[in-house]
């Protein structure tokens, strides 16, 4: 031994069970900051893949501006990929037909489906002249068109346009939602149907740019050299906002918001990782203070005890930091594995055993900075260790006695725990912070759950995967329908609704207008989920009653009696039931009163229906559904809501799985830490407890004395947490929450309640393991203990 840290591995060796738990403890860290950034590198993977599908692999949109401009702005190095694009009839406002379905034309450069989608093209090619055109697919296969075959956009009052098919496209979830046909042409092409003449303004031709950069990071100094060397205004400029937020890059305000927000959590989570491995350096260090004092009588200046210590800390980073990147990886596998079990169909893309580089560095950077940050408070304490404390053995007591137990109130077995956790006033600190944060994450992270709630609205269990709806939103559906659709294998479940829109009713002699709809016996079963007074039975059993579903601005309760005129037919509905939500979107000042069928036909005297509505087995196939759309006919809309459903479907299960994930991570590291904790400590004192024993105590007053201080921490974390966390949450809350959709903020009542438990649940482990411990040693055995 040429050097006195060459002592590092021989006291690794020797003092190998005390070092366990602030391995473990590095690994923990390490394990929590690598599932994290890993999970949210996934997720924004995902999100990064289905951005591009919906809105397109572009990162600004730039109006008002020349073919010529947009060609020089087309031929910047920092720029990758540029299209001009436009569209019409997007919300069938000219009434452009295929087969007398809803035609969307779309206008656009070829480097629009080639470079600034994904995955549009499904057959054939985009259109090489303006002759050509490419289909959606549910066009060609509802009409049986081929490529080659030619295509006829009927056009009101206008001539009718013919195309030769060039290709088919993949549908989106509009297209099918709407029941509508999707058409691309050139912008040559396109810009013939507006017959705006030679203009070569984008605009003239409702035409923007589509801009692609080189580099998708610094993006906003990239347009602002944009805006500069082209002259442009800020209101010509509009970003991919969901694309840019999820690259980093949007200087949206809402995504800035969430940016902050993340900031804020990621300091937390570093700041905990420090605390734990602190708290546990620390009790590891006041187990060996006699070696330290030793090393001092050999010689050993107070710099090189720090150095001694702190190199031991990195020299555990050896084992922890692989462990600890090894298990955060399996669990992201584990988790990817998961989504594409539970969404297939919107996880396909990512892979099972993907490798996320910046968790791993970050598992990495974190691991080293918290344990070096966290050395130096462990370090300091070590070099102050006296020489002649050691060669004394009294080394153990390195806290001066400033007060004695106070026994005023508690027994002297309680009231000598409770003066144990507060001897010292670091490790007092310390302990009570590493409990505190665990309170403060869980509360922060617990602000994502009613973001995600916001932001993606979970799929309710009315809906439909498939909806058959009256083109002109009249009980024009036959009620026979249904039950064929009941009997088709495919179908899991179907129902009907009636709707009359905009019917004159009173109420207490004011005039208003409602929307009356029909429920049958399921739909009223999911409406009692939602009922806030009243009765959903009293308004399926009796006749001529109904529910209302709730409006602030509303003066119909409950026991009102309303007068619905329907073509001079005045009818008397009683309001038994008020629900809080339903289905179905009201215009401003108008009502929703939900009745059963025979008082709709009572009220209407119709009998058949305005939409039909299809739960799909799990296993159904397109072949089936465009067997269910060839039985319906075309005379109605028929409306594909599978894309829409899987998507919100996948991209909720993500969410739910990182938030969720995380915030039981959170709880496992609260009850960890808790137990770690109290055996660090328990095994610090173990002279004192054989001291204890030596003069009488019983291991029942010694019980006591440890489940004492194990409350004392706990109590006193749980009550500075509660403070700090609801600071946090409603920091938090406020930027996420009330910023973007006004929401008021309140106590997080269960959250808290949650982790409070947690924390007083983990203390019956904590305390458990030491006390056998001690039961197992002789009092010889403790006093003598190293």
């Amino acid at each position: 031994m040429k050097h006195y840290l060459d002592l590092v591995p021989i006291s690794a060796k020797v003092h190998r069970k005390q070092n366990r738990m602030s391995i473990f403890c590095i690994i923990l860290a390490v394990f929590l900051i690598t599932t994290i950034f890993g999970m949210a590198d996934m997720f924004i993977r995902s999100q990064i893949i289905q951005a591009k599908i919906d809105n397109g692999d572009f990162h600004i949109t730039v109006q008002g501006i020349t073919d010529e401009e947009a060609g020089l702005i087309k031929k910047r190095p920092d720029v990758k990929a540029a299209a001009r694009y436009g569209v019409l009839n997007f919300n069938d406002d000219k009434g452009y037909t295929i087969s007398d379905k809803k035609s969307i034309i779309v206008g656009a450069d070829e480097e629009f489906v080639t470079q600034l989608q994904m995955g549009v093209i499904n057959e054939g090619n985009f259109p090489q002249n303006d002759n050509e055109a490419m289909i959606t697919k549910n066009a060609g296969e509802n009409l049986g068109l081929q490529v080659g075959d030619t295509v006829t956009i009927k056009r009101p009052g206008e001539p009718e346009l013919s195309y030769q098919i060039s290709g088919f496209c993949n549908n989106t979830s509009k297209i099918m939602s709407e029941d509508a046909y999707g058409v691309f042409l050139t912008t040559s092409a396109f810009r013939e149907i507006g017959d705006i003449g030679n203009s070569t303004v984008l605009a003239d031709h409702n035409m923007v740019l589509l801009v692609q950069f080189t580099k998708a990071y610094n993006i906003q100094n990239t347009i602002n050299r944009l805006k500069e060397d082209c002259n442009l205004s800020a209101e010509q400029i509009s970003e991919n906002t969901k694309l840019l937020g999820l690259l980093g890059q949007s200087s949206n305000s809402f995504m800035m918001q969430v940016y902050i927000s993340a900031f804020v959590l990621f300091v937390l989570v570093l700041t905990a990782g420090i605390m734990m491995i602190t708290s546990s350096l620390n009790s590891n260090v006041a187990q060996r203070t006699e070696f330290f004092g030793l090393m001092r009588c050999v010689g050993a200046t107070p710099k090189q005890i720090m150095k001694f210590v702190r190199k031991e800390a990195l020299n555990w980073c050896k084992v922890a930091i692989p462990i600890g990147i090894i298990t955060g990886v399996l669990i992201i596998w584990i988790l990817c594995a998961l989504l594409r079990v539970l969404s297939p169909e919107f996880f396909s893309a990512m892979p099972i055993f993907g490798i996320s580089i910046p968790s791993i560095a970050a598992g990495i950077a974190i691991g080293i900075l918290t344990v070096l940050l966290a050395s130096c408070s462990p370090a300091k304490k070590a070099a102050k260790v006296s020489p002649l404390a050691a060669v004394s053995g009294n080394a153990i007591n390195l806290q001066p006695v400033r007060t004695a137990a106070n026994t005023k109130f508690f027994k002297v077995d309680t009231a000598l725990g409770i003066h144990h956790a507060k001897s010292s006033r670091k490790n007092f600190f310390l302990t009570i912070t590493s409990f505190s944060l665990s309170v403060i994450l869980f509360l922060s992270f617990s602000v994502a759950v009613t973001f995600m709630n916001h932001v993606l609205t979970p799929l309710r269990p009315w809906t439909a995967d498939i909806s058959v709806i009256s083109p002109d939103n009249t009980c024009s559906i036959d009620s026979g329908l249904l039950e064929k659709l009941q009997e088709n294998p495919a179908v899991n479940r179907a129902y009907g609704r009636m709707f009359a829109y905009d019917v004159p009713l009173m109420v207490n002699g004011i005039d208003k207008m409602t929307d009356v709809i029909s429920y049958e016996q399921k739909q009223f079963d999911w409406a009692d989920e939602y009922l806030l007074s009243g009765s959903v039975q009293a308004a399926l059993d009796e006749e001529n009653t109904g529910l209302i579903v709730y409006e602030p601005k509303s003066d119909v309760k409950v026991g009102d009696i309303v007068k619905i005129d329907i073509q001079g037919r005045t009818t008397e509905v009683k309001i038994v039931g008020m629900l809080s939500d339903c289905p179905f979107n009201n215009a401003a000042d108008v009502e929703t009163i939900i009745c059963s069928e025979n008082t709709f036909q009572n009220i209407t005297g119709q009998s058949d229906y305005t939409i039909i509505d299809m739960q799909l087995n799990r296993n159904a196939t397109d072949n089936e559904v465009n067997t269910i759309h060839q039985m319906v006919g075309t005379d109605v809309t028929f409306s594909d809501e599978r894309m829409g459903n899987e998507s919100t479907r996948g991209i909720y299960y993500c969410m739910w799985l990182f938030i969720y994930g995380f915030l039981a991570v959170i709880a496992f590291i609260t009850v960890f830490n808790i137990i770690n904790n109290i055996s660090l400590s328990v095994t610090a004192r173990v002279k004192q407890y054989g001291a204890f024993r030596a003069i009488g105590l019983s291991m029942k007053q010694l019980t006591k004395m440890i489940i004492a201080e194990a409350l004392t921490y706990t109590i006193s974390g749980a009550i500075t947490g509660t403070i700090l966390g609801l600071i946090f949450h409603k920091l938090l809350f406020g930027m996420m929450i009330s910023y973007n959709w006004g929401d008021p903020w309140a106590i997080p009542w269960t959250e808290l309640g949650i982790i409070v438990l947690i924390m007083f649940f983990s203390i019956i482990f904590a305390v458990y393991s030491p006390v056998k411990r001690l039961q197992k040693m002789s009092i010889v055995e403790n006093i003598s203990a190293q």
